[in-house]
Formats: C-alpha cells, structure tokens, sequence
C-alpha cells in the first residue's frame, strides 16, 4: 500500500497482539482498544500550572456536622479551598466537605507533585482523585518530567491509560530532552509502548539531549525495539528535518 502515514490517517494503522505474545503493525481499517483516546487538538496546551495541596491529616477527626469531613491520622486529603483560615474545604476519594484546618496543621508536610508520585507508583485511586480535584494533567516536576514520564517509566499501563483520557502533551521533553516515549522504551515495557504509538500525534524522531531516539534507548527488549523500528518503516515520521536517519549512535 502506497498510500503515505500521518496522523490524519492513522485509522489505517494498528498494531495487532500476534501468538507469542509480540507486538504487531497491521494495515486496516480497526482500532485497538488502548486506540479509544482521542488526539488532542492541534494547538498543543501549555504545562498547567494549577496546584492542589495534598496534606496528610496528624489528628482523626470524627464530623459534627453534615457538611463536614471525617478522617483519620495519616490519611492523605486533598485540599481545595483555604479561604477561611478555620475550616479549609477537603476531599477524599470521592467526598468533599469541610475540615478543622487545626486538625491537618500548617505543620503538616505538603505533598509536593502528588499527581506525579501516584503516576510513579501506578496507584490509580489516588491518581483519579487528584485528576478529579483538578491536579494539572501537564504540570511538571524539577527535572520537567510530567506524570506522564512517571508512568511510562515506571511501566505502568493502566496509569498511562488514564492519564491519556485527559488529553495530556504527550511529546513534553523532560530537561535531557527525554519524552514519554523516551521512558517506555528505556523501560523495556512493550505495552506502554504500544499505547503510545497507537495515539495519531505521537512522534518517534524526537532526539534527546544525547542525540537518541526512543528506538535508541530500547536496549532492554528486543522486542520494544522491534516494535519502534516497524512503526519507523511505515514512514509515519521523517526522523529529523536534515533528513538523516537513525543509524548514527
């Protein structure tokens, strides 16, 4: 089929799970179920910089009242309004209510980049309630990762999942210039890779600050290897604009 690839025209391409458990390109007209999310617009959004406090409570806390929220010693709460220096608006898991803020303490470790941990350790309730209260699906950490980096780092697909449903900058450069993909590859996990080249926008050509494709840090798999240099062959992507390939170190 000579029919050139591009994002516009990804329906024609999926990957296929062959015997054996590999990874597979296929043409036709199908989609993979990790396929569903959709890309995001062209206009790609700028790191969010909303910031939730997470705090984990030092006292229980038993409600008195309907619109209050109980908690116990060490449970983590997610902080979404301080305006009143007494009772700070709270949630946990799926409920909202008022605190004592002499209860949580000014004391109280902040958590910083919560969303980035529960990426880091795949703990999607944690995750879904942070995403829920408003955690910035871009925000980034001092070494510019985004809890996208995290999870495909830590190989984590089902936390790479949801953090695809909302619509994150999936090609963010960390500060070596590592992507998500980047990270996937590393990892050696060849399901979050797949994820990932099943989105329209993703792009395998981006270099890090070593001069290295994600193709180039697939050392650990073979078969995530494989699996880049199949996507790379249907010419989805030119691999820089000087028109070199991929065969320098």
């Amino acid at each position: 089929m000579n029919r050139p690839f591009s994002a516009l025209h990804f329906d024609y391409l999926s990957l296929r799970h062959a015997p054996g458990g590999s990874w597979q390109l296929a043409v036709g007209i199908e989609y993979i179920a990790m396929a569903a999310v959709r890309s995001p617009p062209k206009v790609m959004p700028r790191p969010g910089k909303k910031q939730v406090d997470v705090m984990r409570a030092i006292y229980d806390y038993q409600s008195q009242r309907d619109h209050e929220l109980a908690f116990n010693e060490g449970d983590l709460i997610v902080v979404l309004n301080k305006d009143d220096p007494s009772w700070w608006k709270c949630r946990i898991e799926d409920k909202e209510g008022m605190v004592p803020a002499a209860y949580l303490g000014e004391n109280a470790a902040t958590v910083e980049n919560p969303l980035h941990e529960a990426a880091k350790r795949g703990n999607i309730p944690f995750m879904k309630e942070l995403l829920q209260a408003g955690v910035s699906i871009n925000g980034l950490d001092k070494a510019g990762n985004s809890p996208l980096h995290w999870a495909a780092r830590g190989t984590h697909c089902e936390a790479v999942k949801l953090l695809l449903q909302y619509k994150p900058v999936v090609n963010v450069q960390n500060k070596i210039g590592d992507t998500p993909l980047h990270c996937a590859a590393w990892a050696g996990s060849e399901a979050v890779v797949a994820i990932l080249l099943a989105l329209g926008d993703i792009q395998v050509n981006i270099r890090n600050n070593q001069n290295q494709l994600p193709v180039d840090l697939a050392t650990k798999s073979d078969a995530v290897a494989s699996l880049l240099i199949q996507y790379m062959s249907c010419g989805n992507n030119v691999f820089d604009d000087a028109g070199n390939d991929d065969d320098e170190d």
